[in-house]
Order: structure tokens, then C-alpha cells, then sequence
């Protein structure tokens, strides 16, 4: 019995010599250093990507800093700052990731995660990421003095004045990009074809307009576009110029008290604008010659210059036109994508040039007609029509003097305080309101006489 217990006690301590601490089995995935990987980027768009890595380990120190380097060159660190973005993003183990924008178009990149405790900085292998192209650039800096045509799929950069004198044909999806000496002048002899596409318009914006052939003056995000990027377009000679499904976005720098997307000049009225869109022109305190679309009073007649199916909005004054111009009520003054963002003050300018034998008719009833002046008209005839109101300023430097004119029961002639007939077509909210005498009147040069009437108001006469 004895000797039997001395067997077993022999085996039990065979048994524990055998595991010892060396034949404890290892978890040879767990590190005892600091360790990092860098993740494969993803959802890469021509402006973004999906960025991140992971800490394994914290190689017995806690992690006090982590996050991503990137560099257009290879194997980025935390120590370069001049060529190397530094983006922390957190501490401790574990993984971590965003999606970064304002990325370059159509640049590769190089990326790796980084870790930093007690000891110092590890990094992430190095991996590389090319965002979707923008457009290939091509920079405008000489005037179009041979027939030139500009291809689908570029975008055009102009920080100058270019001045087109012969013609220039745009393709549909054409992007110009602006800076802030960016013009586009038309003369004598110059010509230019933008027929555009439903869903594929010619765009005109400013150099720092990401949203369209991307990133092209390769800033990331750290500028976004504003009115007045660029100064307009200016047409000043050349005959039937053609603008179809075009876009002219951001506009309106200071042109000598001008502050426009498209001005018209004497020698420039032969033209077609057709659905185009005018959003975001520069307005600014003091300038008189605010408006989105400048025709003044050299837009006259409709069968010369043609205006049909346009869109305005975020401006300060839509378009201004001469007395004698019958605009097309197909035209819209609001952002059809939000039908809440208008124009500062939503209307249609009127320069009071009544003109000989000319019929002009008013008929739009979306937004307001200001007639800027005292309009005397002694032949032809003015018809306004169904729901159409025509505004005047203050003073007695404002009104008609007309023969035959033809004022539908339902229109009204009133003051541009008159914020219940055509909402606040002066821009100030509730700061003023009409009152007796704000404008001179109405002359009906028939009757010799003063007009008056339920739907003439405010009026001195």
C-alpha cells in the first residue's frame, strides 16, 4: 500500500515538471510593442475618401495621440508639416476612421495611420488612394481671335479679361471657371455658340466652385465660392449670339459701378438667352447697377434680343430692361429646387424710354415691374395686363406720361413700398410702408388729365 502511494506521488510531480511556464502555449497575435495598421481607403469620390487604421496594440503604455498622415508623396510622418497633413483622430487601442472632403480631384494620394504613447510614434504601412477625376484643365489666357471651340468635358479656367472676336463655340457640359479678374468680353466681329443640354448645361462659375469638375484650383475645401468671384460677361458687339441651358453662378465683382453676370452694350443686343439659370450675383451698398442681367437701355425689342424660359435667384435685381422691351412672362425669379429663395428685391427694372409707335405689353404676374424714371409716351400704346403691377419709387421724378394705354381692372399701379401687391419688392422687410403722394402719377396724355382709380394708388396726382 505504501509503495503505491509513492507511485502516484512520482507521476503528479512528472505531470507538473512537464508544465512548466515555457510550455504554456503564446497568443503570438497580441504585439508587446506599440503597433498600428493603416487601413485600405475607401469610398473614394472625386472629393473625398474614407480614411483610417487600427492600434493593436498599446505595447503597455496607453496611446495619448493616433490618427492619419497624408502627403501627395510616400511614407507621410508627423514631423513634416510643411508637405504632410497631420489628422489626429482620438487615443487608445482600437480602430479608428472618417471620411475626409475637399480632397483634390483626380490626385493620388499617400496615407498612413500613426500611434503615439511614452516611448514615441509608430506608423502604418504606407498606402495609396487616387480620387475620381475632376476635369482636365485648360487655361484661358489669350483672347479667341480664330474660330475656336471649347470640348465637353474640359473646364476652362479664365483669370483675365478675354475678349472673343471671332467665334467661339461652347459644347454642352463645358465648365468655365472665373477668378476674380475673370471677364469674358464680346466685340465687334466675336461671336459665341453655348448650346447646352437639359442635364448637361454649360456652366460659368467661379474658380473656387468645387461642386462642379471638382477641386480645380486645388485648395481642398479651404475656399468656397462667393458672389462676386468673377466679374460677367460682356456683350459688346457681334450679332446673334446663342446661350442655351447655361448657368452663371457667382458673378458681380465691381466693373466700374457695375455689378452683373451679364452685361448688355449698345453694339451687343443680338442675342437668344434660353433656360438659363443667373443665381448668386454680388450686390453691395451704394452700387445703382445691381443686376443679375444688365440689357438697360439698350434691351429693346424682343425679336432682336431673345429672353424666354430664364431663371433668377439669390440675386439683388433679376434683369433690367428698357421701357420698351416686352418681356416674356415664362421667365421664373425663384430657385426651383427651394421655391423660398428669391431675389433681394424680386422685380423687374424698367428704364423709362417709352420709344415710337412701339406696343409694349407688361403681362408678368410673378414679380413686380419699377419703372425707374418718369416714362412719356406719346405714340404707340402700353398695355398692362391681367394681375401685372407696375411699381414706382419715391418721388416726383417717377410715373407715366403716356397716350393709349390699356390698365386691366385686375392690375395696379402703385408705390415700391407697397409690399401687398407684389410682396416687398424694395428689399427692406417691414421697414417702410406706402403712404399718399410716394410717386407722381399717371398722365393719360388721351384726356389731358390725371388718371385716377381703384387700382392706382399712393400716387401725388
Amino acid at each position: 500500500m505504501k509503495n503505491f502511494k509513492i507511485i502516484i506521488l512520482l507521476i503528479i510531480a512528472s505531470l507538473v515538471t512537464s508544465c512548466s511556464k515555457d510550455d504554456v502555449p503564446k497568443n503570438t497575435n497580441v504585439p508587446n510593442v506599440l503597433a498600428v495598421t493603416t487601413d485600405t481607403p475607401a469610398d473614394i469620390t472625386n472629393t473625398q475618401a474614407k480614411l483610417g487604421g487600427n492600434v493593436v496594440s498599446d505595447g503597455g503604455s496607453i496611446v495619448t495621440r493616433r490618427g492619419i498622415c497624408i502627403s501627395l508623396t510616400i511614407n507621410p510622418t508627423i514631423d513634416d508639416p510643411n508637405n504632410d497633413d497631420v489628422i489626429e483622430m482620438g487615443t487608445g487601442i482600437g480602430a479608428f476612421s472618417d471620411t475626409f472632403t475637399g480632397l483634390p480631384s483626380n490626385t493620388t494620394g499617400h496615407i498612413r495611420a500613426f500611434a503615439t504613447n511614452a516611448t514615441g510614434t509608430v506608423y502604418g504601412e504606407n498606402k495609396t488612394f487616387t480620387t475620381l477625376g475632376g476635369c482636365p484643365i485648360v487655361n484661358v489666357t489669350a483672347g479667341i481671335t480664330t474660330p475656336t471651340t471649347w470640348t465637353t468635358g474640359n473646364v476652362y479656367v479664365i483669370n483675365t479679361q478675354v475678349n472673343v472676336t471671332e467665334t467661339l463655340t461652347i459644347q454642352p457640359g463645358v465648365v468655365i471657371k472665373l477668378g476674380n479678374a475673370g471677364k469674358i468680353e464680346i466685340r465687334n466681329g466675336g461671336k459665341i455658340i453655348a448650346d447646352g443640354e437639359n442635364g448637361n448645361h454649360i456652366v460659368f462659375t467661379s474658380l473656387k466652385d468645387d461642386s462642379v469638375c471638382g477641386d480645380t484650383n486645388g485648395d481642398g475645401n479651404a475656399t468656397t465660392p462667393q458672389k462676386g468671384d468673377w466679374l460677367n460677361l460682356y456683350i459688346n458687339g457681334g450679332t446673334n449670339h446663342q446661350f442655351e441651358f447655361c448657368d452663371f453662378l457667382y458673378a458681380g465683382a465691381n466693373d466700374g459701378g457695375y455689378r452683373c453676370a451679364v452685361q448688355i452694350a449698345v453694339g451687343g443686343t443680338s442675342f437668344s438667352f434660353n433656360v438659363c439659370v443667373f443665381a448668386h450675383t454680388a450686390s453691395s451698398t451704394g452700387f445703382t447697377s445691381q443686376f443679375a442681367f444688365y440689357g438697360g437701355a439698350n434691351m429693346k425689342d424682343p425679336a432682336v434680343s431673345v429672353f424666354t424660359n430664364n431663371t433668377f435667384y439669390d440675386n439683388n435685381i433679376p434683369i433690367y430692361v428698357n421701357g420698351t422691351y416686352s418681356l416674356n412672362p415664362n421667365n421664373s425669379y425663384f430657385n426651383p429646387a427651394n421655391p423660398a429663395q428669391k431675389n433681394a428685391k424680386n422685380c423687374i427694372w424698367v428704364f423709362p424710354d417709352g420709344g415710337n409707335n412701339i406696343t409694349v405689353n407688361y403681362n408678368e404676374t410673378e414679380v413686380a415691374y419699377v419703372m425707374d424714371g418718369y416714362l412719356q409716351k406719346s405714340t404707340g400704346s402700353m398695355n398692362i395686363g391681367p394681375g401685372a403691377i407696375m411699381k414706382f419709387p419715391q418721388g416726383n421724378t417717377y410715373g407715366l406720361n403716356v397716350i393709349n394705354l390699356s390698365l386691366d381692372v385686375t392690375a395696379f399701379l402703385t408705390s415700391i413700398k407697397d409690399d401687398a401687391r407684389g410682396g416687398d419688392t424694395n428689399g427692406d422687410g417691414t421697414a417702410t410702408a406706402p403712404a399718399a403722394n410716394d410717386w407722381y402719377g399717371y398722365y393719360n396724355r388721351n384726356t389731358s388729365a390725371w388718371a385716377s382709380g381703384a387700382n392706382i394708388l399712393y400716387a401725388q396726382n
